[in-house]
């Protein structure tokens, strides 16, 4: 055998090594998937029969849409199903969110094979693993990871700058949350509601002139004339006890 065939023989055998490490794993991986789709479908399916009757409607759409994705099975078809899960698990009651929020997480995995650069996906699928982890058990440091990296790439995303400093008021990192609450404010002032979060915050650390700034932006802002009247009865309030 002369040296190239050597040499041939070896890559072959090399490669062939490669293919019986790996394929296992890739069959197990696919495996455990299947079963995790399998038992979603199956509790989700109960999830339904439970529900009130006037939730019904939203969950059997939420299926016609977990089925679209499923059967066309595209990052489009994932991102909907999962956008429409989240919005649900954030508007429902508590007994239902965690399968809401279950189905989210699945939705954006999913997605985010096809396209792991999609930073919009990544931000929805990081803020739903930290708003769910008190439900589901799970720690929410993944999720942060998640936005953090969104944030490395695009330090201006608003969603995950807002994401971050929700976090760090539940966490009770005032300081941080203000950061990113200003941040977002100097990227965009449009976005209103983050004066009132930003309020919230500054009287969360004791500073109620800045958190009276803040409610005061907000109320220029709106033209809601019922909130407007609610605001200021708000600032009174808060004037009156400095």
């Amino acid at each position: 055998m002369t040296f190239t065939r050597q040499k041939s023989a070896i890559l072959i055998a090399a490669g062939l090594a490669v293919l019986l490490y790996f394929a296992p794993k890739t069959q197990s991986a696919e495996k455990d998937e299947a079963k995790k789709d399998t038992e979603f479908n199956s509790s989700f399916e109960e999830a339904i029969k439970k529900i009130p009757a006037d939730q019904k409607d939203i969950f059997v759409r939420l299926k016609q849409e977990l089925i679209k994705a499923q059967a066309e099975n595209n990052a489009p078809s994932w991102i909907t199903a999962a956008k429409d899960f989240l919005n649900e698990a954030r508007r429902v009651q508590d007994d239902q969110k965690a399968i809401l929020y279950t189905g989210t997480i699945i939705g954006f995995e999913k997605a985010l094979r096809f396209n792991p650069e999609n930073l919009s996906a990544k931000t929805d699928l990081g803020a739903a693993i930290v708003e769910s982890s008190a439900i589901l058990g799970n720690p929410p440091m993944r999720g942060i990871t998640l936005l953090r990296e969104v944030i490395m790439k695009d330090s201006n995303n608003i969603e995950a700058n807002l994401q971050l400093g929700l976090f760090s008021v539940n966490s009770r990192q005032f300081e941080k949350a203000i950061e990113r609450f200003k941040r977002i404010l100097r990227i965009d002032s449009t976005h209103i509601d983050v004066f009132v979060y930003l309020g919230n915050t500054y009287l969360s650390v004791g500073d109620t002139p800045k958190a009276i700034e803040c409610f005061e932006n907000y109320k220029t802002r709106i033209k809601d004339t019922l909130e407007i009247k609610e605001i200021d009865t708000y600032i009174k309030k808060l004037k009156q006890k400095q």
